[in-house]
């Protein structure tokens, strides 16, 4: 893991205090630089992050920026890194099965229905890879609009960006995690 860290992601990681955190963000950081590595054809070392709190990693060179998305996730047990090449735009979310999201949180959900019980944290999932693929994290979930979707899929539409989640389905046999995945297009 150490050969894909840069001095940068070791500073970075020294903002975290509890230990178990900083673990996982040295992890994705080593996944992340892997995964480009591989996507882009440049070595680890050479490939500029920029992070910002509560934002997405953006690799910083105009060059390679433009053509890859990035999104991050980890709980304590589990780390989930995405890299999408192309325009488009990705989210990705896990979340512990202790956890549930606020009630005032809830409320806001896009589903008609009440999104309580055991749909809910699998919807807050859904909601948040949906936000973080359209770039605007929790200052978007007032204009996040269900357009429709079921089980497998859900589509949402957001200020100009279309966006279409779906649960993790490979979670199934760690019954302590759920996520989802999303993507977001810009719409014509």
């Amino acid at each position: 893991m150490t050969i894909y860290l840069t001095g940068a992601d070791r500073n970075a990681a020294r903002r975290f205090r509890h230990q178990v955190r900083r673990r996982a963000f040295l992890l994705a950081s080593a996944l992340l630089r892997f995964t480009l590595s591989e996507v882009l054809g440049r070595p680890p070392g050479r490939i500029t992050l920029e992070r910002r709190p509560q934002r997405r990693p953006r690799v910083v060179s105009p060059r390679w920026a433009g053509q890859v998305a990035l999104s991050v996730t980890h709980t304590d047990r589990w780390v989930l890194v995405g890299v999408l090449p192309g325009r488009a735009r990705l989210g990705v979310d896990l979340e512990p099965t202790d956890r549930q999201p606020a009630e005032k949180l809830a409320e806001k959900l896009p589903w008609p229905d009440a999104s309580r019980g055991s749909k809910l944290l699998q919807r807050w999932t859904l909601v948040e890879a949906a936000l973080k693929a359209q770039g605007r994290g929790l200052t978007g979930l007032s204009g996040l609009e269900l357009i429709g979707g079921r089980q497998e899929a859900w589509r949402f539409e957001s200020e100009g960006w279309r966006i279409l989640s779906a649960p993790l389905k490979g979670l199934a046999g760690y019954p302590r995690e759920v996520g989802a995945v999303a993507v977001a297009c810009e719409m014509s």
